[in-house]
């Protein structure tokens, strides 16, 4: 779709009584020609016949220049009729007194020939740049209606306004300590005065060539300025400028209040997995911390008594109770940074077997008679992720297999290469997930309702292992059954690292 630049013209102007080069060029053409053909028709037929040719080249310049140019067509016919071709030639007398009406007839009727030409003419041009307008302010709010952000609002101006209104846009948001640029910060004329000379006054649009400021006008007030520099020859139209002002104002406003109401969300959001988290914390925190201190107890009070087996159990107990404790700490640092938005440390390239056999080891103390099978385990299959996150996320996964997987049952782990992506599966004999839950299981704190006696997590662990994965720009899914028939099967899939050695 064509895109017309938008400037002050015949829609501000009313009928244009002013010639660009080449209208200008257009019409010296026609008076020329004019001249020659009007003098070889005298010359062959008559002056009735020459006169006829006039009129037709006034009406050729109304039409081809508007009125301005049928005006100047239309005097230059009647010099050049009375010198050239009445009588006396090449002389502005007239041989009659009875020449005086048809030549002033004449005249006349080439006037007012070239006014209808040119009128016409200018109204066509009217047609014409009102279309482009209408096109124009189309394209430019099908751009605004899209952008959702503010820094998408910048983007649209600068892929669609700025060729069409032959300026540079920036725009400034109003905040309670001054304004803000939003988008690329280049450098500008002095602005502060203008801006602030804008937002005190009633009017919208302040100019100060090459400087055009409008007013950004919300629900509440003023909530910015739109800044254009003019890069163009030629005015702006100003009242155009002001209606696209209007739908900068609506979506700037827009997007304003997505933001605001994204913020309250995020603020609520945050509010409430910390309240959950504390709840979490204080439930999962005591059972190890009482066990600790109950193993400490024993030992003091009863060091003197217990014989070699039962006080390394004790020591054992709080062993395991402190690494239970610093997982639990773990979780929630890496947590908490993917809260914020932190980015996940530096990926490497990582041994997928390699990995999972680090995090059996880990899981191994508490894993009870539990038994680990691994299958399809090709050595040279690596991945690029984040070698804490991604131990993280294999220790959580099985915890789960373990808490929920009767002691005595196998849990059976599986890697697959996909081509891009690494498919990684671990599944247990346990109780199972019903299919209505397995999505809602990676939300935090969601336990599956069971009718029978089961044991409880925390309900979080499945949910940070979701969001480490998708930190590392990956994806997990449960899926049923599990191992034989029964179980639940958890599967990951993570990026596939090529052409890279194993660390």
């Amino acid at each position: 779709m064509p895109s017309y630049p938008i400037t002050a013209d015949l829609a501000s102007r009313g009928l244009k009584l002013s010639l660009n080069r080449h209208e200008l060029a257009s019409t010296a053409t026609v008076i020329l020609v004019l001249a020659l053909v009007g003098n070889l028709v005298a010359a062959h037929y008559d002056e009735v016949t020459a006169a006829l040719v006039f009129m037709l080249g006034v009406t050729v310049a109304g039409a081809v220049g508007g009125l301005s140019s049928a005006l100047i067509a239309a005097v230059a016919a009647f010099l050049i009729f009375n010198f050239f071709i009445t009588q006396p030639a090449f002389s502005f007398r007239l041989g009659t007194e009875r020449d005086l009406a048809p030549l002033f007839i004449f005249n006349l009727c080439a006037i007012v020939t070239g006014i209808l030409a040119g009128r016409l003419r200018d109204r066509s041009e009217l047609a014409r740049l009102g279309n482009a307008r209408l096109t124009n302010l189309l394209r430019l709010s099908r751009a605004l209606q899209s952008a959702g952000r503010v820094v998408d609002i910048t983007a649209a101006l600068a892929r669609v306004a700025e060729p069409i209104l032959n300026a540079r846009l920036t725009i400034f948001r109003l905040r309670p300590g001054g304004l803000d640029r939003v988008g690329p910060d280049e450098t500008l004329c002095a602005i502060d005065d203008m801006i602030a000379a804008l937002l005190a006054s009633d009017e919208g649009i302040l100019v100060e060539r090459p400087l055009v400021a409008i007013r950004l006008d919300g629900s509440e007030g003023a909530i910015g300025v739109l800044l254009l520099e003019e890069t163009g020859v030629g005015p702006m139209d100003l009242t155009l400028l002001k209606t696209f002002g209007g739908s900068v104002s609506v979506a700037f406003e827009r997007a304003i209040l997505s933001e605001q109401n994204a913020e309250r969300r995020a603020t609520v959001k945050a509010e409430e997995l910390k309240t959950a988290l504390l709840n979490s914390v204080s439930h999962d925190f005591r059972t190890p911390l009482t066990a600790i201190s109950a193993s400490a107890s024993s030992l003091l009070i009863y060091r003197d008594k217990l014989d070699g087996v039962t006080f390394e159990q004790f020591l054992r107990q709080i062993v395991d109770d402190c690494e239970r404790l610093n997982r639990y700490t773990a979780n929630l640092l890496e947590m908490s940074k993917l809260e914020v938005g932190d980015d996940p440390a530096s990926l490497q390239t990582l041994g997928v077997a390699e990995m999972i056999g680090v995090a059996i080891q880990r899981v191994r103390p508490r894993a009870g008679n539990r038994r680990f099978e691994t299958v399809g385990m090709d050595p040279r299959l690596v991945v690029s992720a984040n070698p804490a996150l991604f131990e993280l996320v294999l220790i959580n996964v099985l915890d789960n297999a373990i808490l929920y997987g009767p002691d005595g049952t196998r849990i059976v782990l599986s890697a697959e290469d996909l081509g891009d992506r690494c498919r990684i599966g671990i599944a247990d004999e346990g109780c199972g997930i019903p299919e209505d839950d397995l999505v809602r299981v990676f939300e935090r704190f969601y336990r599956v309702r069971r009718s029978e006696a089961s044991p409880r997590g925390s309900g979080l662990g499945l949910a940070i292992a979701k969001g480490f994965v998708e930190a590392l720009g990956g994806s997990i899914a449960a899926q049923t059954p599990g191992v034989a028939n029964g179980g639940t099967k958890i599967v990951i899939e993570l990026p596939i690292a090529s052409g890279m050695p194993a660390t």
